[in-house]
């Protein structure tokens, strides 16, 4: 994890599959905790739509998120996960 002047980089091509959605939750949680304005980057090797859906489904994080993401020309995916501004 990085994190850079407009926010956190998560890259988790790395960790064990099993962990990658809860580590990217537990960064999302801990940002709604401490009321954080900064976005998340999170870098993949998978199609992360997944995220998305999952931020509309959690009744924590419902409506509280912009969602994008795209596949970069090296292959890896990069989501955007930034607070809604009311």
């Amino acid at each position: 994890m990085a994190s850079t002047s407009q926010g956190v980089v998560l890259d988790v091509r790395g960790c064990n599959p099993d962990i990658r959605k809860p580590l990217i939750f537990c960064v999302i949680d801990k940002m709604l905790e401490v009321d954080a304005s900064d976005s998340l980057l999170v870098v993949t090797d998978y199609d992360p739509s997944g995220i998305g859906y999952q931020l509309d489904l959690r009744k924590e994080t419902r409506g509280k998120f912009e969602y994008f993401f795209d596949q970069r020309l090296d292959g890896a995916w990069v989501a955007l996960i930034r607070r809604k501004t009311f």
